[in-house]
């Protein structure tokens, strides 16, 4: 019998804080990351509803995350606590570790946001990578899948929806409030899909499962949406994208191959963008984040870009490229394949992008989401920013 518990602490070890999940950790904690339908916050929500949920990450970005989501950052539960690892909760998240008190040596690790160490909290079967996270979305969506069903997810009836084709239609969740027109395609024959609240399926749109379509965000007409796809909330998507996530509040409305990827909030890939997710000798992709080299051990991994990039008309980038925050690449041929923070150019070269400039479209482009940037956002990126220049330097 499980031991009843209040709280849950979501915790990070030393692989959490590796480059291993930049650039889309610059910005955010590991449990704020969205695989399948939901961010790993959102996944312990649902699996253990009513309990108070308790974050831990560095002292850099506590005070961003506590205000993003209302809930403490690097505080001492008091009373029983399940201790989740991070890298766990790309799953179902299981109540295997509960503890009555919080030792004093774990309890410092956590006010002063050091990484927890040691056999009793370093997962072993946990996600090590940004790439094993797009390459295990398939998964994740069915088990998101079957924890909203037994939330009480409303789905409509997928009979009730006209001049479309679904294939294997169990599978297919699309909120009342979501809207498909005429001619969509919904092969479900490999897994869910599930269309959020206020999203919207243009004509002549083809999705194959496992996919998701997050709340309030738009497929374009004619996409092509291939299977372990997760579109996040208030983003617009076309062209062809196949196994990939997009964290949210970002664009992909043109056509352009996006493939094995991983794209932050506030992005935007411009016309005829295309990533390339295999390498023509079909070896093992390698990536290169901040100097350190990492064989991924897969043929098929794509782009890794932070929050607030873009990319211009017709870039190319090559197979495991990663983007840092802030980047505004464009020009012929392939950039390189790690760009560092606040980079702009590309294949011919990159500069330092000026920091008001960088603001000035930031702050534009959450305004026409009817999103306004926290001081504690805009102190984060400053950080980043400044960082950046050290390393110029």
């Amino acid at each position: 019998m499980v031991q009843d518990f209040q709280n849950i602490l979501i915790y990070e070890d030393e692989l959490a804080r590796s480059r291993r999940f930049l650039p889309l950790t610059y910005t955010r904690c590991l449990a704020e990351l969205r695989s399948g339908a939901l961010s790993g916050i959102e996944r312990v929500k649902l699996a253990f509803p009513g309990k108070a949920i308790y974050l831990h990450t560095t002292t850099e970005l506590q005070a961003v995350i506590a205000a993003r989501h209302s809930l403490p950052v690097n505080e001492v539960p008091s009373g029983v606590t399940l201790l989740l690892n991070a890298r766990d909760i790309f799953e179902k998240p299981k109540a295997e570790r509960i503890v009555g008190d919080i030792s004093a040596d774990v309890a410092s690790c956590i006010v002063s946001g050091v990484p927890l160490k040691g056999a009793d909290y370093e997962s072993v079967n946990g996600t090590t990578s940004l790439w094993d996270i797009v390459h295990n979305n398939s998964a994740t969506i069915g088990v998101d899948a079957t924890l909203m069903l037994e939330s009480g997810w409303m789905s409509i009836d997928p009979v009730s929806i006209p001049n479309t084709f679904i294939e294997h239609p169990k599978h297919l969740m699309v909120h009342p409030t979501a809207r498909v027109s005429a001619g969509v395609v919904f092969d479900c024959t490999s897994g869910h899909i599930i269309v959020e609240s206020g999203a919207q399926i243009y004509p002549q749109s083809t999705i194959i499962g496992p996919a998701v379509i997050g709340a309030k965000s738009i497929v374009k007409i004619g996409a092509k949406i291939y299977g372990s796809t997760t579109i996040g909330p208030t983003s617009k998507v076309g062209g062809e994208i196949e196994n990939s996530i997009i964290q949210g509040y970002s664009n992909k409305q043109h056509d352009g191959y996006l493939g094995h990827s991983f794209i932050g909030e506030w992005c935007n890939l411009g016309a005829g963008t295309n990533t390339s997710d295999l390498k023509n000798d079909y070896s093992n992709v390698r990536v290169t984040i901040e100097g350190e080299e990492f064989d991924t051990k897969s043929m098929f991994v794509g782009l890794m870009m932070g929050d607030h990039s873009k990319s211009g008309i017709g870039v190319q980038f090559n197979t495991g490229t990663a983007v840092g925050v802030s980047c505004n690449i464009f020009d012929a041929g392939f950039p390189p394949k790690w760009i560092p923070n606040f980079s702009w150019g590309g294949a011919s070269g990159l500069t330092l992008y000026r920091y008001e400039k960088a603001m000035e479209v930031a702050r534009k482009v959450m305004e026409r989401r009817g999103v306004e940037m926290r001081g504690e956002e805009e102190t984060m990126v400053r950080r980043l920013f400044t960082l950046r220049t050290i390393v110029e330097l």
